[in-house]
C-alpha cells in the first residue's frame, strides 16, 4: 500500500511473544526519509517479572463488557512505573546504537496524557459481578502534544510508556493502557496512522486460524468487526474506533513479528481500519 506518512503512531505491545528488531529498523528508515513517529510500548511481561521478584502476582479482571485490565493497587503502582521506565530505557538504548535520539516523556515532568481514576474496577468471577476497590489506573481525558512537537523538532523519537498523569490534584500517576494512549496520542498529533502491533496478525475471524484475518473495516460497519473481537482484541478495536473518532487517518492491527512490521500491515498483512467506507469484514 503506498501511503503517504508524515507523522505516525506506532504502539508495541510489552506482551512476551512480540518482537522489537524489526520495527525498530523499520522506524530509523522511516525517519531518515523524514517521517515523524511516536512508539508507544507496553509493559506487561516487565511488570510480572518485578512482580513475581517481589513475592507477588499481577491481578487481572474481566469487565462485564469483556474487557480484561490489570488491576493496580498503590503498592504495585510504584512496580508498574519501573517496570515502564526499565522497558523505556531498553528501548532508548538499543535505538541509540542505531542513531535515533529516543526521548522517554514520563509524566507528570512531561506533559502528555491526562487521566481520570477508575477507583473501582467491576470483575467478572464465576458468573459473579465484583466490585475491586483501591485501583491506580485511569481512562485518558486528554492529550497534551507539545513535548512530543518539540522532541521532533530537535529530530528525535519521542518514547511513550503507559502512564499518565491524575487529572485531579494529588499529583498521582496512574497506569493506562498502552492502545488507548496511542490512539489519542495519534489524534493529538494528526496522525496520518497509527499501527497497533502484538503478537497475532490482525483481527481473525477465529482466533485460532491466522487465516481468518479480516483485512480491512471502516466505521460504517463497525458492528461487524466488534463481533469478531475476543479478549485484548476487544481493547484494540476500541483504541481504533478512538483514534479514528479523533482524527487519525488509518490505523492498521498488525503482526510486530513480521519484516517492517508497520509497511507490512499496511500493504495487506494486517487489518486496516479507516474511516471512509469500506467492506468491513471481507
Amino acid at each position: 500500500m503506498n501511503r503517504r506518512i508524515q507523522r505516525g503512531v506506532v504502539k508495541i505491545g510489552g506482551a512476551r511473544g512480540n518482537a522489537f528488531g524489526s520495527l525498530l529498523e523499520e522506524i530509523k528508515e522511516r525517519m531518515e526519509r523524514g517521517e515523524q513517529w511516536i512508539l508507544t510500548h507496553g509493559a506487561s511481561s516487565m511488570m510480572e517479572d518485578l512482580s513475581r521478584a517481589a513475592g507477588t502476582e499481577p491481578v487481572y479482571v474481566t469487565s462485564p463488557g469483556g474487557f480484561r485490565s490489570r488491576f493496580v493497587s498503590e503498592g504495585e503502582l510504584a512496580l508498574f512505573e519501573a517496570a515502564c521506565c526499565r522497558f523505556s530505557v531498553r528501548l532508548a538504548g538499543t535505538l541509540g546504537k542505531m542513531g535515533i535520539h529516543a526521548v522517554p516523556l514520563y509524566p507528570p515532568a512531561s506533559k502528555g496524557a491526562t487521566a481520570k481514576r477508575k477507583d473501582a474496577l467491576r470483575s467478572v468471577e464465576d458468573g459473579k459481578v465484583r466490585i475491586l476497590r483501591g485501583n491506580y489506573s485511569g481512562s485518558i481525558v486528554s492529550f497534551d502534544p507539545v513535548d512530543i512537537h518539540a522532541v521532533w523538532e530537535r529530530g528525535g523519537l519521542p518514547l511513550l510508556p503507559p502512564l499518565a498523569a491524575d487529572d485531579s490534584e494529588s499529583g498521582r500517576i496512574l497506569n493506562v493502557d498502552g492502545d488507548r494512549l496511542a490512539a489519542a496520542a495519534a489524534a493529538a498529533v494528526g496522525a496520518d496512522v497509527l499501527a497497533i502491533l502484538s503478537n497475532v496478525p490482525g483481527l481473525l475471524r477465529d482466533p485460532g486460524d491466522p487465516a481468518s484475518k479480516i483485512d480491512e473495516g471502516s466505521l460504517d460497519g463497525w458492528d461487524d468487526l466488534e463481533h469478531f473481537a475476543r479478549g485484548n482484541m476487544k481493547r484494540k478495536l476500541l483504541a481504533a474506533r478512538e483514534a479514528l473518532e479523533g482524527g487519525a487517518g488509518a490505523v492498521v492491527i498488525a503482526d510486530s513479528r513480521a519484516p517492517s512490521p508497520v509497511e507490512s500491515g499496511l500493504s495487506g498483512g494486517g487489518t486496516l481500519l479507516c474511516r471512509g467506507s469500506m467492506a468491513a469484514a471481507g
